[in-house]
Parts: structure tokens; C-alpha cells; sequence
């Protein structure tokens, strides 16, 4: 019987972040629950709305290439939504076009202190994503129509004599994007945990590029404290430290990763671990690791999110919550000692993943909340 819902998937300037919608939609056709389509996406959705101090507004005409586009069909009535998927780092910036365009806006780094500010029409229209990371599946098809959108979509086309030049690097650098993308793993590898083999404490990082920004340097430091912190006081548990890069081994050379990096081997490392360490990502997003973490039952303990998810975390249940150096050591001495605390934060952790964070759970209850709405649109 053919699914009673389409989605039309508008190829994105951006696939990283991206792939973990598209893996629950794909996921979902296999299913059953809809019918997918592919459509060629080359429009450059210039434009950010950015909730600056103290509330004002601000717009300019940078690329906003976080957010990626979608159409959900009824196939019997004949109704449509078309919305987005933001899944950018910053709670107070908004894809200008998404607020202009979209019946619903789903962000990644919802914080209602920014969305309250926006005009009352925008702010009735921006829900939560909730946690993602980059994952893909096994059956995604049309690989040509998303590489030739990224390359169309990330050039700028002038007539002049550096066209020729301007292509090439555009070609490079999206070619380098495409491969990076191929390195994204499969679904199946997070829906598949094992208890770990060793009683250890997990935490590998690394480093952003522009040192010189505050935030950057913020994060940079803390993560370097929190590393030099555990490796002192836990010489014989901690495993990580900063992925190796020509920030680390040149500031944080004392500090550098005894794990892989390598995404498969990082994964295979992450699975042996039992307790882990997470600390929050670039403008307080939330980083990747905690979908990851909660992936394998993990035992978390974890600097609060400021991100507001559909469903909270929430501190002796599925993580145990630091805000200092010694929260954090509280935090991993009562797990170490408490193997029943551990045994309930780890099966509670996996259960979250399992209902609230999976794309195909996630991606479904999004598309869920707009098709109560078909009769009303």
C-alpha cells in the first residue's frame, strides 16, 4: 500500500550536519511510513536574523547553511508543509529565509530567551530538534544529486578571468567535504552497544580553529583543564585527551589524545569505555558526544546543556551533572563506587537514546507534529 505521507528532500549546501534528518527519513521510507524524493536544491538562502544584546534585531545577507529544507506531503489530500531543519551551532542566529518561508522551523540549539525576542509570528513557528550527530544510512540513494548541489550551491559564479580558478577550489574543497562525508557511520554501528570491557573514564576532544576568538579560547582551556585534571587524579582510568592538530601539538602537546581519532576506531574505543566526560560545544550548542554517549549506554557526566531539548536530561537519571572541577570528581567517585548507580545510569542513558535521540524516534515525532496540523493548514 503506498505510504500516505511524501517528503521532499531539497538538496542541502551542507551535509554533515544534515545527515542525521536525511538518515531518519531514509530509515522511515524503508519502513513504510513515507515516500521519498529528491529534488535538486541550488538556491543559496542568503540571509541571518540575529538576536543581538539586550534583544534588537539585527539581519544581514551571510549564507545560512545549517538549515536544510523539506516539503511533507499528504498523499490524499494534497496538502503541504514546507519547513526546515536548523541545526546550527547559535541559539540567537536564524536563517532569515526559514522564518520567512517555512510553516515550522525545527532548531537544533533552541534557547527561548532568543526565540521570545523574534516577532510573534516567527517564534509560533521554531520547535525543538532536539540531540543529533552525523550518521547515515546504508540505504541512502541519489548520491550524485547531493554532490552536485554542494558543488553548484557553494560556487560563486562570475564572469571574470579567476572563473576558472574560483572552480577548481570550490571543486576541491567540496570533493574534500564529500569524502569527509563518506567517513560518517552507519546507523546500525550506534544502534549496536556493548558493555565496556575496562573500568575506565573517557574523554577525547579537540580543537577548534581561531585560537584567537573568546569562545574558542574558552573552550580550548577548559577542555585542557578538565584533561590535565583527570589524567592527575585518575593516571591509571583516563583515556583521551585533544585529537592532534596544529593548535594542540603546538599548545597543548602535554595534553594530547592516547585514543584514536579516526572515527571508526574512536567509535570502537568510546564502546570499551564506561564512564565518560562531555563539556559543551562552540556558542553552547550541544555537542555531537552526548548522542554519541547515550548511543552506548554510557555511564555521562556532563557540564549541563543549555540547549532545551523535547525532552530534558535529567541528573541522576540518565546523567549526572557538573558545574565545577569538584562536581566533576564528586560525580565520577560516586560511580565508581556505586555500581548500582552506574548500572541505572547507563541502562537509563541507552533507553533515552532509544526513544528520544535515534533519527528514525526523532524524525518521526517531528514529522508527527505537523501532521496533527494538516487540518488546520
Amino acid at each position: 500500500m503506498k505510504p500516505k505521507y511524501t517528503v521532499i528532500i531539497y538538496t542541502p549546501q551542507e551535509l554533515n550536519h544534515s545527515s542525521n534528518f536525511q538518515t531518519g527519513l531514509f530509515e522511515l521510507e524503508k519502513k513504510g511510513f513515507l515516500n521519498l524524493k529528491i529534488k535538486l536544491g541550488f538556491h543559496k538562502n542568503k540571509g541571518v536574523t540575529e538576536v543581538a544584546e539586550k534583544g534588537a534585531i539585527n539581519k544581514t545577507t551571510r549564507l545560512f547553511q545549517k538549515a536544510s529544507y523539506y516539503k511533507l506531503i499528504d498523499n490524499h489530500s494534497g496538502k503541504s508543509i514546507y519547513f526546515a531543519v536548523d541545526l546550527y551551532d547559535f541559539s540567537n542566529q536564524f536563517s532569515t529565509v526559514a522564518l520567512e518561508k517555512c510553516d515550522y522551523i525545527f532548531k537544533r540549539n533552541y534557547e527561548s530567551k532568543y526565540i521570545k525576542q523574534l516577532p510573534i509570528e516567527n517564534q509560533n513557528k521554531i520547535f525543538r530538534y532536539g540531540l543529533s550527530f552525523g550518521v547515515h544510512s546504508k540505504i541512502k540513494r541519489k548520491d550524485y544529486l547531493f554532490f552536485i548541489s554542494l558543488f553548484i550551491g557553494n560556487l560563486t559564479f562570475k564572469l571574470d578571468r579567476n572563473l576558472l580558478g574560483r572552480l577548481y577550489k570550490n571543486y576541491v574543497a567540496q570533493l574534500n567535504h564529500w569524502n569527509f562525508i563518506k567517513t560518517t557511520r552507519k546507523i546500525e554501528r550506534f544502534e549496536n552497544f556493548e558493555k565496556p570491557e575496562v573500568n575506565s573514564i573517557f574523554f577525547q576532544t579537540r580543537c577548534f580553529q581561531h585560537e584567537e576568538q573568546k569562545d574558542v579560547k574558552e573552550i580550548h582551556q577548559q577542555r585542557y583543564r578538565i584533561i590535565k585534571l583527570l589524567k592527575k587524579t585518575y593516571p591509571k582510568l583516563f583515556l583521551g585527551g585533544f585529537i592532534p592538530s596544529k593548535i594542540s601539538n603546538i599548545l597543548y602537546k602535554d595534553a594530547l589524545s592516547n585514543v584514536p581519532s579516526e572515527p571508526e576506531q574512536y567509535l570502537n574505543a568510546l564502546k570499551k569505555a564506561k564512564i565518560v566526560i562531555y563539556t559543551r560545544g562552540l556558542a553552547n550548542s550541544p555537542a555531537w558526544k552526548m548522542a554519541e554517549y547515550l548511543s552506548q549506554g554510557k555511564v555521562i557526566i556532563a557540564e549541563p546543556l543549555t540547549a532545551e531539548l523535547p525532552v530534558p536530561l535529567v541528573h541522576g537519571k540518565e546523567v549526572l551533572f557538573f558545574n565545577t572541577d569538584e562536581e566533576l570528581i564528586y560525580n565520577i567517585n560516586s560511580v565508581l563506587e556505586n555500581d548500582l548507580l552506574a548500572k541505572e545510569l547507563s541502562e537509563n542513558a541507552r533507553l533515552y537514546f532509544e526513544t528520544h535521540v535515534h533519527p528514525v524516534k526523532n524524525v518521526k515525532r517531528i514529522l508527527n507534529s505537523m501532521i496533527i496540523n494538516f487540518d488546520n493548514h
